[in-house]
């Protein structure tokens, strides 16, 4: 009896120190990438804002940037933020607790957003989802140990790549026309959005409300994993609660969810608990 308690007390000593290196790894690696991430955000070139920039640009477009933004501002080079929402992995499984961080650099697309799930007491699982020069990945691990999902390829690529334009309403001035970003009129109360980068394109929909805020983003070029494979399907956001944060309004509050043929899968609910701009470190 002494025997078999001494093996399990070996057993959980050698688990505990399992899961801690693991974190300790698992943390480390993120700090760097966001100190990548924030070395690129400070090197970035200084623009300034100017309302004559938007002439080219359509309708309901120019109306969103007057509303959110202000003649002679800066744009934005880099973003660090904090979020608190809910989160299921299926549509038949509950919402769960989330809490992330996230950060972006706008010179040249990329974002890093590091995410915490507690499933239960004893069980939670860690994420980072990264998109940096043409290459996305989502690594996901649960109890910091085991991994559930290490996601890398073209398909991911892409679809990273179309998050960091969805999330655009989050720091304006990278939506302004650049190197990567294009605009196409469709009415006046949405327009289509185009970014390139590392020789991959995707494209989505911006829906604007009566006062030009962006309340939605849909596309058809976000790939869903589905049984090994990778397959295009519809995917939306909607976006609300505008406040306005260093001189800037951007929604505090997001939904995302596939548009599947036969029904819609909500996953994310999430809010913004706290956002800056131009602050070159982690929280």
């Amino acid at each position: 009896m002494k025997k078999m308690m001494f093996i399990f007390i070996a057993i959980i000593i050698v688990l505990c120190l399992s899961i801690l290196l693991s974190k300790y790894s698992f943390n480390r690696k993120v700090a760097k990438e966001i100190d990548l991430l924030s070395r690129e955000g400070r090197e970035a070139n200084t623009k300034i804002f100017h309302l004559s920039d938007l002439k080219e640009l359509p309708e309901p477009v120019q109306k969103y940037f007057r509303h959110v933004l202000k003649d002679g501002q800066d744009h934005i080079k880099f973003v660090r933020l904090k979020q608190e929402g809910k989160f299921r992995m299926k549509d038949n499984q509950p919402w769960l607790p989330i809490t992330a961080e996230q950060y972006f650099t706008t010179q040249r697309p990329a974002f890093l957003w590091k995410v915490y799930l507690k499933m239960n007491p004893l069980v939670w699982i860690e994420g980072r989802d990264m998109y940096h020069r043409g290459k996305g990945e989502m690594l996901i691990k649960a109890l910091s140990i085991v991994n559930v999902v290490d996601a890398y390829g073209k398909e991911m690529d892409i679809s990273s790549l179309l998050r960091f334009l969805a999330e655009a309403p989050w720091f304006p001035t990278v939506l302004l026309p650049n190197d990567y970003i294009k605009w196409e009129e469709i009415d006046s109360h949405s327009a289509r959005v185009f970014i390139e980068d590392a020789g991959y394109s995707a494209s989505g929909i911006f829906t604007f409300n009566e006062s030009g805020e962006i309340v939605k983003f849909e596309s058809n070029d976000r790939f869903m994993e589905v049984n090994g494979k990778y397959l295009r399907e519809t995917w939306s956001g909607y976006f609300g609660n505008y406040r306005e944060i260093n001189g800037i309004k951007i929604p505090t509050e997001g939904e995302v969810e596939w548009n599947l043929p036969d029904k819609d899968l909500p996953y994310a609910k999430l809010e913004i608990i706290d956002i800056q701009y131009d602050v070159f470190s982690k929280f």
